[in-house]
Parts: structure tokens; sequence; C-alpha cells
């Protein structure tokens, strides 16, 4: 068999295989297990504990504008618990570290993001939220 009898005959398998397997990949993506996480953080109801509240007025931000913002965050597993009973919790960070407000802990309560607590990066002078319990 010569070259390009057997060139022919792998550009008969190549091609086919090389369309069948673009249609697959352009349909699914790739997604990492923080994206999927974070996406489905971001479209449960967000539950917000009095600190959290408190914090997020010193902020100036409202529950709305802290959903839309948590786009920018990514979860860091090494500071997390994903397997805390009765319910996971997440530690998000910013994903640009030198944009950073805040950071904080969102617990997944199957169809609801609970956040407690938010750690402060910059601590405004007029705000006394780490006295509420």
């Amino acid at each position: 068999m010569s070259f390009w009898q057997r060139f022919r005959f792998f550009l008969i398998g190549f091609i086919p295989g090389a369309i069948i397997l673009f249609f697959i990949v352009n349909k699914t993506g790739c997604t990492s297990p923080n994206e999927l996480k974070m996406l489905e953080l971001q479209h449960q109801y967000l539950q917000l504990g009095n600190k959290a509240a408190c914090k997020l007025k010193c902020l100036v931000m409202i529950d709305k504008g802290f959903k839309v913002n948590m786009r920018n965050f990514q979860v860091n597993y090494d500071l997390s618990d994903v397997h805390k009973k009765p319910y996971g919790s997440y530690y998000l960070q910013e994903k640009e570290p030198k944009d950073a407000r805040y950071e904080f802990v969102a617990e997944d309560k199957d169809t609801v993001t609970f956040v407690n607590d938010i750690k402060l990066l910059s601590n405004p002078e007029n705000c006394h939220c780490d006295t509420i319990r």
C-alpha cells in the first residue's frame, strides 16, 4: 500500500470524526467545578444573617447588588468546608485580589444561599456590626 492510499484512508476516518467531535464539544463546553458551584450559589435564593445585613449597609450595598457582585468571586476550596454537616460552607474570595472589598462564607442550603457574616477587608470607621450576634 502506498503512502497516498494510507493517507486517503486516514482522511476518510479523521474528517468525519473531527466533525462529530466538534459538534459534541461545542454544545457542552467545558466548565470547572468552581464555575459550577458559583453558578449554583448565584441562582439560588439569597438569605443574609444579621451581621451580613449590617455589614452590607456599611458597604452601602443592597442584597440585589451583592448577589450581582457574586459573579466576580470564586470559591477558595482550601478555606472551605464542603463536607460540613448539615450544609457545606464555601469561602468566597474576589477573583482580582486588588479590587477586593470583602470576603464571605456562603452555606449551600439546597435552594438557599445563606451568608451569616461578611469579612470586610477595609474597615469602615462607622461600622459597628461586630457586636451583633
